[in-house]
C-alpha cells in the first residue's frame, strides 16, 4: 500500500509540478531572429501622428559566466532592418558582423528561473530590446500546470513617448518536454507617477496576448508570437509659473494607441 501511494505521488508530482529552468551554455551562443512590425498612434495638443513600425533582425545570447548562481550575458543585435513609415533608418541585414547602430546591445543579469534583476546598456541607442526581455516568462519555485502567476513589466522606453509599466498573466501548459506559456495582458491600468515637478497618471487598457514555446530539456524559449494592443491616456499636471496668479496647475492629455505584433524564433 504504501509503495502503490509513493508511485501516486511520484505521477502526480511528474505530471503536475514542475521546475523549469533557463540553461545557457558559455561555448554555445543562442541566437534569435526577432520581428517587430504595427502602428504606434499619439494625439495630443497641436498634433495627431500615426507611425508605421518595421523592425527585423538577429539576437545573439553570449553567456559570459555566472554571479553567485546568476548568468551574466551578453544580447547584441546584428542583420537588423529598422523602417519607420518607409523610411529606412537602418539596414544591414547583409552583413554578417556589423552591430545595430539604433538597438541597443546590453549586459544582462538573469536568474535561472527567467528573472532579470539588472541591465546594463552597452551602448544608449534609440531603441533598446533588452528591456522587452523583461516578458520571458519567470517561473515560479513551484510551477503546476494549468495554473496562472502574475509578472509586472517596468515602463520601458519609446522615443519621444512616456510608459507606464503593465502587468500580464502567465498560464503554464506542459506538453511532454515542451511547456507552452500564454501571456494575456491584465486589462485595467491606473498608475500615477512623479518626474520632477510634473505628476503623470496613466488610465487605460492592456488587451496584449501571445504564446511562449519552452524547451524544457535544453531549458530555452523555442519561440514566442505576441499582439500588444494597449490603449493609453497620460494627463500631465505641469506646476505655473511663480509668476501666474491662482497657480493652477495645466493639464495635459497624451492618447497612446500601440498594436505591435512581435515575433521571435530560435535560429538552428
Amino acid at each position: 500500500m504504501i509503495k502503490k501511494l509513493i508511485i501516486i505521488f511520484f505521477i502526480i508530482n511528474f505530471f503536475i509540478f514542475s521546475n523549469p529552468e533557463y540553461k545557457f551554455q558559455k561555448d554555445k551562443p543562442l541566437n534569435y531572429s526577432f520581428q517587430i512590425k504595427g502602428t504606434v498612434s499619439l494625439n495630443y495638443p497641436g498634433t495627431n501622428e500615426k507611425l508605421n513600425i518595421f523592425i527585423k533582425g538577429n539576437l545573439k545570447f553570449e553567456m559570459l559566466g555566472m554571479e553567485d548562481d546568476i548568468y551574466v550575458l551578453k544580447i547584441v543585435p546584428f542583420k537588423t532592418l529598422v523602417k519607420i513609415d518607409e523610411q529606412k533608418l537602418e539596414d544591414i541585414t547583409n552583413s554578417e558582423t556589423s552591430v545595430s547602430s539604433l538597438i541597443s546591445s546590453g549586459i544582462v543579469k538573469m536568474k535561472k528561473n527567467g528573472e532579470i534583476i539588472e541591465i546594463d546598456e552597452v551602448n544608449g541607442k534609440i531603441l533598446s530590446l533588452t528591456q522587452v526581455l523583461k516578458l520571458l516568462p519567470n517561473f515560479p519555485e513551484k510551477v503546476v500546470s494549468g495554473k496562472k502567476w502574475k509578472q509586472r513589466m517596468p515602463a520601458f522606453e519609446l522615443p519621444g513617448i512616456q510608459m507606464c509599466a503593465l502587468e500580464f498573466n502567465y498560464l503554464y501548459l506542459k506538453k511532454g518536454n515542451t511547456s507552452s506559456i500564454e501571456l494575456t495582458g491584465i486589462h485595467t491600468i491606473k498608475e500615477k507617477k512623479k518626474n520632477k515637478d510634473i505628476t503623470i497618471t496613466f488610465e487605460g487598457k492592456n488587451n496584449s496576448k501571445g504564446n511562449f514555446n519552452f524547451d524544457e530539456i535544453e531549458g530555452k524559449i523555442k519561440d514566442f508570437k505576441g499582439d500588444f494592443l494597449i490603449d493609453l491616456d497620460a494627463k500631465f499636471e505641469v506646476p505655473p509659473s511663480p509668476d501666474v496668479k491662482g497657480k493652477i496647475a495645466e493639464t495635459y492629455t497624451v492618447k497612446l494607441n500601440l498594436r505591435l505584433n512581435i515575433l521571435l524564433a530560435e535560429l538552428l
